[in-house]
């Protein structure tokens, strides 16, 4: 007889990182997924029915905004513990000046795993009402440095903001000063590129190995797709030497015809993210991870796609692969249950455009370092 605290019986185990996908159990001792040993039968404290439910790993939103109360657009981490979602990287809410408080406001007190990319703004992306200021004479390489020296695991990335309306008059100067301090400190970095400065070819070449191209398929301005209707060569070589692109949708950060040109030339997502906000959070278009997976399910995306992009990839970039991401046995126990279910629910962004979804990951239940942190009334 094997000991275990949780078993998740029946579901369909979705495990992208080891191309598993089909019907299994999973077990769970302390914080840690487990295998029964050969010839042995589990016996659990807790065994849960997941019958008709899929079993994934927990979710990974890479890229929301968490600094709750530090900054007019963040969130609560903790409000997405229901949605399945059991790390969070908060992009670049914080700066140098502010990363005491958000340590201990936010990190120290969650009951979410809450990651983060530092701006490289001092200030942080505190205000919608105007933008940080991006001279880079005004970058503070040596605080960041001491920093992430500091806190190397909480401390995954760097962040920029590279809008033409952010950046102004210092173009594309601000993304080279930023490159060389992520560079300096051996950390990716990553990019807003909504309404670049410039052919977004020409930033998509300037990004390195690691690096994260966010909001990859945004209408603002230049996009990655071209005049001809095709994926631009220079995005395309980016993602050859392995830059990757994230969704980060928002409410506005996104186009259905720039993804669907994008899908139609083979060019899929790394990374599905929400960038989500206090205006994006339960609203229609982005409400939560679940539901901006469930529209690139509608877009044409594989069920395993998707997942991938919500876990094992962004693992993978955090530096975490084999431990998140992933129900491997040895893995940290976070675990999604979700029920896959059909109803037609038109959403609508902020740029006017429409969609229909009909296909729907429901949470039912998420388990965080081996504990059941959510589950729904009728999922017994």
């Amino acid at each position: 007889m094997f000991d275990v605290d949780l078993l998740i019986r029946g579901g369909t185990i979705i495990d992208p990182e080891r191309g598993v996908e089909g019907p299994g159990d999973l077990a769970i001792r302390g914080d840690k997924i487990v295998a029964c040993p050969p010839g042995e039968t589990c016996r659990a404290v807790r065994t849960v029915d997941a019958t008709g439910c899929l079993v994934t790993p927990g979710l990974i939103d890479h890229h929301a905004h968490v600094f709750g109360g530090g900054t007019a657009l963040s969130i609560q981490p903790d409000l997405l513990l229901p949605m399945g979602v059991t790390t969070v990287v908060d992009a670049g809410s914080a700066g140098t000046d502010a990363f005491g408080v958000f340590l201990r406001a936010i990190v120290q007190t969650a009951r979410i795993r809450v990651l983060c990319q530092l701006n490289l703004s001092s200030a942080g992306q505190i205000t919608e009402a105007h933008p940080e200021c991006l001279d880079p004479k005004h970058f503070q390489p040596q605080r960041i440095a001491a920093l992430v020296a500091k806190y190397p695991n909480l401390i995954r990335g760097l962040k920029i903001r590279c809008g033409a309306e952010v950046v102004g008059e210092f173009g594309l100067g601000a993304l080279t000063a930023a490159l060389e301090v992520a560079g300096s400190v051996g950390l990716p970095l990553t990019v807003h590129t909504t309404n670049p400065p410039c052919d977004m070819g020409e930033l998509a070449a300037m990004l390195r190995t690691g690096d994260v191209f966010c909001h990859c398929f945004h209408g603002k301005g230049n996009t990655l797709v071209g005049a001809d209707g095709r994926v631009k060569p220079q995005v395309r070589g980016a993602r050859s030497r392995g830059v990757l692109f994230d969704t980060a949708d928002a409410r506005t950060n996104h186009s259905y015809p720039v993804i669907a040109a994008a899908l139609a030339d083979g060019f899929k997502p790394d990374i599905i993210s929400t960038d989500i906000t206090n205006s994006s959070l339960f609203g229609n278009m982005v409400f939560g991870l679940p539901v901006v997976l469930s529209r690139y399910l509608q877009h044409g995306l594989s069920l395993a796609d998707v997942i991938r992009a919500a876990t094992a990839t962004p693992a993978r970039a955090l530096g975490l692969a084999g431990t998140l991401g992933t129900l491997v046995p040895g893995a940290q126990a976070d675990v999604a249950v979700f029920a896959l279910r059909t109803r037609d629910i038109r959403l609508t962004n902020l740029a006017g455009e429409e969609m229909t979804v009909s296909r729907h990951l429901v949470p039912q239940m998420t388990v965080s370092d081996g504990e059941v942190v959510f589950r729904q009334v009728d999922f017994l």
